[in-house]
């Protein structure tokens, strides 16, 4: 068996171990009441997310191929792909905003327009897209939490 990408095998094998800590610290508290999801249930779900993950990407990483032919496919790969550093940075800069500006404005806004943010100057998705997915998302999720969850979310100016 061969590693494709060291990379990727190194990052789901951090990841891998991180998940599993985390599941075996979230056992600790209490998973579910009487009433529902209990403050263990949560970790637990995002533990075991972060372990499905992470082994698919550890799969992927991993080949039965021979050396030469897993050589070749890294070079083109290399040529294809070129790390953009700016993407990174405007994800970093645009949750810092999203994180600071979060209570003020209150979520429906603050998480619109950060996903619409993202899909469209980041990702390069249409206008159309970025807000269809944007919408949808934070409908979704406002639902979720504050009507199944029962979570109160920042609501920000809008009351």
């Amino acid at each position: 068996m061969f590693i494709k990408n060291r990379k990727d095998f190194l990052s789901s094998t951090f990841l891998l171990v991180l998940g599993i800590l985390m599941a075996f610290r979230s056992t600790k508290l209490s998973i579910w009441s009487k009433f529902g999801p209990d403050e263990g249930f949560l970790p637990l779900v995002i533990a075991l997310i972060i372990i499905g993950l992470s082994l698919m990407i550890s799969m992927k990483s991993l080949s039965l191929r021979r050396e030469k032919e897993i050589e070749d496919i890294l070079l083109k790969k290399r040529d294809r792909e070129t790390m953009n550093i700016s993407r990174v940075f405007f994800y970093i800069v645009l949750s810092m905003f999203y994180g600071l500006l979060l209570d003020k404005v209150g979520f429906l806004i603050t998480s619109g327009l950060f996903l619409i943010m993202i899909l469209r100057f980041v990702e390069k998705q249409t206008w159309k897209m970025a807000i269809l997915v944007s919408v949808t998302s934070v409908t979704v999720c406002y639902l979720l939490f504050v009507y199944f969850l029962e979570v109160h979310l920042p609501i920000g100016f809008i009351r």
